[in-house]
């Protein structure tokens, strides 16, 4: 069943290869493409649906504005939507993120955990939420700017819920009913890559502090700080060593919705294991990866990820978390956004994971 399911991505992948074997150079003009789109992962098994992406005029590879987006279901049943502007403007000094989404999302709860649980509680999550984030840069590659993080969900479960709901409890019982939250916080952040989608040098840093207050459009008070690290090295002609470093948390003196807790897993962090298994506080994760050209538009790419999640009160885990695998790039266009195809594997003894999807892990 497995292969079928390949075998129908790579036929869908066949006709997104076709539209993009015309050179469109991203600096002397626009670039626009509406095309099918495939992916797979353990998370969501096939998707299928409609991909869009638009890439302003540009001289400037380094700063191109861009808005993608997408509206896709799943053979588990879900339906995701998700538009994202990235836009510079203002002689580039002004950019600013945003990121729209909605999704009916059917998943299943594991526990709050940094190991391995005998709980999988089925649920479906109606999630709307918006980000925000404009950024002003004050001196060379260094954006300063503000954050505002919109979420509304609604969670959906079966009649397993009340048989589990004793085990649901002794981990929290926040998030099993409606809630909204709003953030608000600073960005800081430095650029220094050549290219933001597939970048062959250069250095990115971010750090996210941001707060929400229960009562102030918020059902929950909580602080959340993100610092990601980033660095490219070109090791020879079109070879690239790529690393990343990222420390994430969320805090509270009471409950706060697991949703909103950090996981790893899923296509970009951690490949190999499974997004949602393990939740906790906070987040720690080295990842490497090198890139090589094989030929014209298709590249190659082996990539290593270490790390794990800890308690605020202590760190728990009984063993560290190692994925590693192997994968293909096609670029689609001259602004380097690429089709990616990943095989990955951990250190848990997992099954071999799959991920076919667009742009970089990281």
């Amino acid at each position: 069943m497995i292969f079928k399911k390949i075998l129908l991505l790579f036929l869908l992948f066949l006709s997104i290869i076709c539209c993009g074997q015309k050179s469109d150079s991203i600096l002397s003009r626009k670039s626009l493409f509406l095309i099918p789109n495939a992916s797979y992962q353990q998370e969501t098994s096939v998707a299928i649906g409609l991909a869009l992406g638009y890439y302003f005029k540009s001289y400037q590879i380094k700063r191109i504005s861009s808005i993608s987006g997408s509206a896709t279901y799943t053979f588990l049943n879900q339906f995701i939507f998700n538009i994202t502007p990235k836009l510079f403007f203002g002689d580039k000094k002004w950019y600013l993120y945003t990121n729209l989404n909605y999704r009916n999302y059917p998943d299943y709860y594991y526990g709050i955990s940094t190991n391995s649980t005998n709980l999988e509680q089925a649920y479906t999550a109606k999630i709307f939420s918006l980000n925000i984030q404009p950024q002003y840069a004050v001196a060379k590659n260094i954006y300063l700017g503000c954050l505002l993080n919109v979420r509304l969900e609604n969670i959906l479960v079966d009649s397993t819920f009340n048989i589990n709901k004793p085990k649901i409890e002794s981990y929290g019982f926040a998030g099993w009913q409606a809630y909204k939250q709003t953030n608000f916080g600073a960005v800081v952040s430095y650029d220094s890559r050549d290219n933001q989608f597939y970048p062959t040098k250069g250095f990115f840093a971010k750090t996210i502090l941001s707060a929400s207050i229960s009562g102030w459009f918020s059902n929950y008070t909580a602080q959340g700080i993100t610092l990601d690290i980033r660095q490219y090295f070109p090791v020879y002609k079109s070879h690239i060593l790529a690393w990343q470093a990222l420390f994430s948390g969320v805090f509270s003196k009471s409950e706060i919705p697991f949703q909103l807790l950090p996981t790893l897993g899923g296509r970009d962090l951690m490949r190999g294991f499974r997004q949602g298994m393990y939740r906790e506080n906070g987040l720690f994760v080295l990842q490497t990866e090198y890139r090589l050209p094989i030929y014209k538009r298709l590249k190659g790419a082996v990539f290593c990820s270490a790390g794990d999640l800890f308690n605020q009160n202590a760190c728990s885990s009984n063993k560290f978390k190692i994925a590693y695998g192997a994968g293909l790039r096609y670029r689609l266009n001259d602004a380097r956004v690429h089709l990616r195809f990943d095989l990955a594997k951990n250190n848990y003894g997992d099954k071999l994971q799959i991920y076919i999807t667009a742009t970089e892990a990281f």
